[in-house]
């Protein structure tokens, strides 16, 4: 059996030094009952609120857009246009991505970019064989 390597046999054992032992980090400016983790970053309820309704509207608008007939294509480009303002505002404010690190904004931009693309070309690729799709009524002769 193998033996715990030194470094690790005080921790794993619980007996681990004071010395090792990291300071806590104490605010000199917080006050008694004032608790900041670091982690996260509190919004404005007025700020998601008005996200909310920024979305209620939309949600509207796109069942409002299925009403007007103006081609398939140009509807589902502006179902889908619709659906990628909504996106973008539930990760920007509910998933606090306009707060956190530029790294993360990027990696959620390319993501989004890489969907629309394949969209995009699924979208072209139908197009093509549409008449292929349609279905025919065959004559019982």
């Amino acid at each position: 059996m193998r033996s715990t390597p030194s470094v690790f046999r005080d921790q794993v054992s619980g007996n681990e030094p004071d010395d090792h032992r990291p300071e806590p980090i104490v605010d000199p400016h917080a006050s008694v009952g004032d608790v900041h983790h670091g982690l996260a970053h509190a919004v404005s309820p007025l700020i998601l609120v008005g996200v909310f309704a920024i979305l209620m509207v939309l949600t509207v608008l796109t069942v409002a857009a299925t009403k007007i007939d103006l081609g398939y294509n140009v509807n589902l480009i502006i179902a889908l246009s619709i659906a990628l303002v909504k996106a973008v505002l539930v990760v920007a404010y509910f998933m606090h991505l306009r707060y956190d690190s530029l790294f993360y904004t990027v990696i959620v931009g390319l993501s989004l970019l890489f969907i629309v693309l394949f969209i995009a070309f699924t979208i072209i690729d139908t197009g093509q064989y549409s008449p292929i799709l349609i279905p025919t009524k065959i004559d019982p002769a």
